[in-house]
């Protein structure tokens, strides 16, 4: 009885004003308390506004503060343990503004957020040791920052390394093979010497100095030859200096391996010998039907080539000089070279070809009947499309050959003897009229034609070019190598012979006394080799 009594006294279950439980149906127009609480609680609710929340933030931050919890805690950050105190505060205050400090209508907060950013900001960069800007640390626009005193000295490397390195290969090549080919030297734009070589013959073909072990120059100047002293100075004309009618025009010069006699090719065909000592001539030897454009000498032997494509070997200790001919051009033989050790001699014609022939004189398979033995060539190459004038053996390198062409063909190829292969190619802009390895670099040394008249120097193998200098008025017809094998003289026809420096003599550690191997040079100045020749 109770039970009920007390559940009809009772509207229901008010201590949640969210949940109500009714015994009875409410009556009409009547609200009771519960309801009144819930709608008040509504009312409120829709009547809230997004701007009235600024008060709640600082709300929750005086909270905050209040809390012993808050208080006692050590703001530091886990990631970096020594970063300032008011940095870490900013940090923190800043996780609640991106949520809470939503609306524009509160400009205390706005202002208390920008102030606290450029302070955080000045703080942070104060601590790296960044100067601050108003731009972004990671720019692709802003310039680095400046080095610090720890780095100066690796700034200072690199940037030596770097200019070191484009310079390299800007008229200086590099040459993996030697250190020579790394270092940078001046090019000789001033000759060491010019000469007045009046009468030079302008002949592409003709070969008309050469420079002996004994430190003289002859030169081949209209029909008489002349020797110039580098030492003394001194200028003679081999006989004499007389002019006659029937004489015939010098076309080519070349010493013998000692010095001591100069071979003379004429526009007759034929070859005389003169002893420069003496001043006479020992002999003349004839057998060729045109002129003579080039010589070359290995001990008593003198190989001579011919206008109409035939090469004799001469023997100068017999009557009978004539030992040998050589069968394999067709046009005439301009280019004519032994090897030091007088193996292979090498041969360049007006017909584009370089042959490569044995050294060995005697017998021969087309040897008929009794007459003089005929040679063939070891091997033949038709690479070029001009007449090869310019042939040169490598110092260092027995079994390397040079060869270069002429306006046509502008290319120079080197070979290898001992397979017949090309090895490798260079292109040139002009034409190429000589050749010169250098016995103390492995360097290579090329004069040149039409149409630039220049002296050029590359490495060995890269085929870099080290320098280019223009040398002449005219085009270069031919030059040799000083016996130190320093300086190159060059004849052209401009009728001027010029001597350039290219090179400096490198001395041995063991004894710096000792001459070079190949041009019998000692320390006191200039002898003749042990190989001397005597003529008949």
């Amino acid at each position: 009885m109770l039970s009920d009594t007390g559940s009809s006294n009772l509207p229901g279950d008010v201590s949640n004003p969210f949940i109500t439980k009714l015994t009875t149906s409410p009556k009409k127009g009547r609200i009771s308390p519960a309801e009144e609480s819930i709608a008040t609680l509504r009312e409120g609710m829709g009547r809230m506004d997004i701007s009235s929340r600024g008060n709640s933030l600082d709300y929750l931050h005086m909270e905050r503060k209040d809390s012993k919890e808050t208080a006692n805690r050590r703001e530091l950050d886990r990631f970096v343990p020594s970063r300032p105190s008011s940095i870490a505060t900013h940090s923190h205050s800043s996780s609640t503004l991106p949520t809470l400090a939503l609306d524009a209508h509160t400009p205390d907060t706005s202002m208390d957020r920008s102030a606290s950013i450029d302070q955080s900001t000045s703080s942070l960069s104060a601590t790296l040791g960044v100067p601050q800007n108003n731009r972004r640390i990671l720019s692709f626009r802003s310039a680095p920052p400046p080095a610090s005193h720890a780095t100066s000295h690796l700034d200072a490397q690199r940037n030596y390394l770097l200019h070191s390195s484009t310079s390299a290969n800007r008229g200086t090549g590099t040459n993996a093979a030697g250190k020579e080919g790394n270092k940078k030297r001046a090019p000789p734009y001033v000759p060491e010497r010019v000469l007045d070589a009046p009468g030079f013959e302008d002949d592409y073909y003709l070969n008309l100095i050469d420079w002996s072990c004994s430190n003289r120059v002859a030169i081949g100047l209209g029909d008489t030859g002349y020797v110039w002293d580098a030492e003394s100075g001194t200028v003679s004309a081999l006989g004499g200096g007389e002019e006659s009618e029937d004489k015939p025009k010098v076309t080519a010069v070349s010493w013998s391996d000692d010095g001591a006699y100069l071979a003379i090719g004429t526009d007759a065909g034929e070859v005389e010998v003169w002893d420069v000592e003496e001043g006479k001539k020992m002999r003349t030897m004839g057998g060729h039907a045109a002129r003579i454009p080039s010589l070359s000498w290995h001990g008593h032997v003198l190989s001579s080539g011919c206008r109409d494509g035939s090469i004799y070997h001469h023997d100068v200790r017999v009557a009978k000089h004539k030992v040998m001919e050589l069968v394999g051009h067709t046009a005439e033989v301009c280019g004519l070279t032994w090897r030091s050790d007088g193996q292979f001699l090498a041969s360049g014609g007006n017909d584009n070809v370089v042959n490569c022939w044995d050294g060995r004189i005697g017998a021969s398979v087309l040897q008929t009947g009794e007459g003089v033995p005929r040679g063939v060539a070891k091997w033949t190459k038709r690479n070029h499309t001009a007449a090869v004038k310019a042939l040169a053996w490598c110092p260092w390198q027995s079994s390397l050959l040079a060869s270069g062409g002429g306006t046509a063909d502008k290319h120079i190829h080197f070979w290898s003897t001992s397979t017949g292969a090309r090895t490798s190619s260079l292109a040139t802009t002009t034409q190429v009229t000589s050749l010169t390895f250098s016995p103390h670099s492995k360097e290579i040394l090329g004069t040149h034609g039409y149409p630039d008249n220049t002296i050029t120097l590359w490495n060995y193998p890269s085929l870099e070019k080290i320098w280019e200098v223009p040398a002449h008025d005219s085009r270069i017809i031919c030059s040799s190598l000083s016996p130190d094998g320093t300086t190159v003289c060059t004849g052209a026809g401009d009728e001027n012979l010029k001597f350039w420096k290219v090179w400096e003599v490198r001395q041995s550690k063991k004894d710096k006394g000792d001459g070079y191997e190949g041009g019998g040079i000692n320390e006191g100045g200039m002898g003749r080799s042990k190989n001397t020749v005597r003529i008949r």
